[in-house]
């Protein structure tokens, strides 16, 4: 943003952007309005640093128009320069009005929904029907693997083979599965 006192300047060019030469009498009635125009864009926008920008454009454009209809060099181009200028400038301020900034990052994070612990307490919810429903020594199998045991180790603990172990775990899951199906 700019301070007050500090003068900005908008670069003045000899040619274009596509390097189509533009007129003097344009360039310098854009030196003539360029205080008027900083004021216009402080004034709809709040920071004058887009009218460098706008100013440039705007004098491109007019050049270029002047050229096209063949208006003499002479003639004064304050009124045409700054109609430009505004249309510009409202252009601009309605592109930015069409962003809607949400904020910093505290912001934004206020306005997230972390959905990830719904499935987490589905899965907990899961997790403990399924175990009521296990039958036997399986819900302390399944809260053992749950832990991060392997199925060696499940074994040592419940003093049996860790096949065994797994195949009748996996057995009765099966049977969880058919009978919860068949509900549905």
């Amino acid at each position: 943003m700019a301070h007050a006192g500090r003068i900005l300047v908008w670069w003045d060019r000899d040619v274009d952007q596509a390097g189509r030469p533009i007129r003097p009498d344009v360039r310098l009635a854009g030196h003539e309005i360029w205080e008027q125009a900083c004021h216009r864009t402080k004034a709809l926008l709040d920071d004058d640093g887009p009218a460098a920008e706008l100013m440039e454009d705007s004098v491109a454009q007019v050049s270029r128009y002047l050229d096209r209809i063949g208006a003499p060099d002479y003639s004064q181009k304050h009124g045409l320069l700054m109609l430009a200028f505004r249309r510009g400038l409202r252009r601009y301020a309605a592109k930015l009005n069409r962003l809607e900034f949400v904020g910093g990052a505290g912001e934004l994070s206020s306005q997230t929904v972390d959905e990830g612990w719904v499935g987490q307490v589905n899965a907990r919810l899961e997790l403990a029907g399924t175990v009521r429903k296990l039958r036997n020594q399986h819900g302390t199998v399944l809260m053992l693997r749950a832990a991060g045991y392997e199925w060696e180790d499940v074994g040592q603990i419940l003093g049996k083979s860790a096949a065994a172990i797994r195949i009748s775990f996996w057995r009765e899951i099966r049977r969880i599965r058919r009978t919860s199906s068949c509900r549905r």
